[in-house]
């Protein structure tokens, strides 16, 4: 009977601290769905700024696969909201792939290039022309895109890595009528020609990004220009990005972001934007 009080020397336990790294993880993870639960519901309560009218709203969905050790492709799939929460702004899908260049085990450097198309079609509301003479119905403008980017990053400080990605951007919009009406009578005027002609940009995006092998957290900062190939290169427009990353397993990752534009065109309107994300990789 005194054996029964006694662990046999022949029983195998699991170590302590990997019972206690899996109930860590679980709790992160639980944590982490918890707070973007709570974040997305008060952004969308009237007291939150996502209500306000130069914010919008996005969600992103990426499938992703790896064929061999540097070519990566991906299909993608986004919509967005403008005006709080009020209206449809756009949709897209699309499709890239990317190749690493160079990439050494114990070199700091790493070189990408990429290829991607996507198709956009925003919603335009009611509004009135620039010269105030006539209402502008509402309208859809679908558009094509085709995109061409090269990426260098470098690692330091063992967890830290920044990068410059340089892409050549390349947007037509379709060609469609859209009808109008003048203000002071009311009658139907000639429809206004929307589109029929194209956009090219030079985006340079300046990123640094914090990544560490045992965290699922992968926060980053950004800047990026987007400066006009068909007018000189002046700058069109600047966007600021702060977010970051989750794993929630090896596979499945999903990320919130906040994203501010200093400038509307023709793609999207200035403001704020949160964007949501969840990446799947097979």
């Amino acid at each position: 009977m005194i054996f029964m009080f006694f662990p046999s020397p022949f029983t195998i336990k699991k170590p302590a601290s990997l019972g206690l790294q899996k109930s860590l993880l679980t709790t992160m993870k639980r944590t982490v769905l918890l707070l973007l639960t709570s974040l997305g519901a008060w952004l969308a309560t009237p007291s939150g700024v996502i209500m306000a009218d130069d914010f919008g709203t996005g969600v992103e969905v990426e499938a992703s696969h790896k064929i061999g050790k540097k070519l990566k492709v991906g299909l993608t799939g986004e919509f967005r909201t403008q005006d709080g929460l009020n209206e449809v702004e756009r949709y897209a899908v699309g499709a890239d792939a990317s190749y690493k260049l160079y990439k050494e085990k114990k070199s700091p450097w790493e070189v990408s290039a990429a290829v991607g198309y996507e198709y956009i079609d925003r919603f335009k509301p009611q509004h009135l022309s620039s010269s105030g003479k006539n209402v502008i119905a509402e309208y859809w403008s679908p558009r094509h895109r085709g995109t061409a980017s090269l990426t260098a990053s470098y690692k330091f400080l063992k967890y830290w890595t920044i990068s410059l990605r340089e892409r050549y951007q390349y947007t037509y919009l379709t060609e469609q009528f859209v009808e109008r009406t003048k203000v002071l009578t009311g009658k139907r005027n000639d429809d206004k020609v929307i589109g029929g002609y194209d956009k090219q940009m030079l985006r340079s995006r300046v990123q640094l990004k914090w990544e560490r092998k045992r965290s699922p957290w992968e926060p980053f900062v950004s800047v990026e220009l987007f400066n006009d190939v068909k007018y000189s290169f002046d700058i069109n427009q600047i966007r600021y990005t702060i977010g970051t990353d989750y794993s929630l397993t090896k596979n499945n990752i999903v990320g919130v972001a906040y994203r501010y534009k200093d400038k509307s065109d023709s793609d999207e309107a200035a403001g704020h934007l949160v964007k949501f994300s969840y990446t799947f990789k097979f």
